[in-house]
């Protein structure tokens, strides 16, 4: 049975961790079947960060409700 494992990174203003933790998510030798970035109102580089992966990473960006709904 192949299986497969979707990946969600919640995040707030922390694009400096971001790239690493995505590069991360990449490198795992268990299939990934997707990343999911959810911004949670960051006002930082985090979508930048999250563009420069192309369409391997999924963004969704929320208005600021703590990480909870994130």
């Amino acid at each position: 049975m192949n299986r497969t494992v979707s990946v969600v990174i919640p995040v707030y203003n922390h694009g400096c961790f971001l790239g690493g933790a995505i590069e991360s998510a990449l490198a795992q030798t268990y299939p990934i079947a997707e990343i999911i970035v959810v911004d949670d109102g960051s006002t930082d580089n985090t979508k930048k960060v999250v563009a420069a992966f192309g369409e391997k990473v999924c963004y969704i960006k929320q208005e600021n409700s703590g990480v909870r709904a994130a």
